[in-house]
């Protein structure tokens, strides 16, 4: 999460051209969603009896985010450093798993 949260800031423009042009403010949303990922990572790593809380806003992000992916897919619009084709479509299921490890891996003990 800090990694990717970071690219949003250090290489930005793979993560505007997710977008489809007619949402506003694409620069800005990125920068937003880069702090958040920041904010959960640091969740993540904080005090325990944050984890679980962290675990499902980390879950409701990756859902959120998921529609990005979708269209990267159908437009197949080109997105540096991201490969067109089947791969886009690809990596689309993984986004469940990523989902339930953010809750499983948080959860209380």
């Amino acid at each position: 999460m800090a990694g990717g949260g970071l690219a949003h800031f250090v290489a930005p423009r793979p993560y505007v051209q997710h977008l489809p042009d007619v949402v506003p403010f694409r620069p800005e949303l990125v920068a937003l969603t880069g702090v958040m990922e920041l904010v959960l990572a640091a969740g993540l790593i904080g005090p325990h009896r944050f984890r679980p809380l962290t675990g499902i806003v980390l879950a409701v992000f990756l859902a959120l985010v998921f529609p990005a992916n979708v269209y990267a897919a159908v437009s197949q619009v080109p997105i540096g450093g991201v490969p067109t084709g089947w791969l886009r479509w690809a990596r689309l299921p993984l986004q469940l798993p990523l989902i339930a490890a953010a809750v499983w891996s948080t959860r209380r003990a």
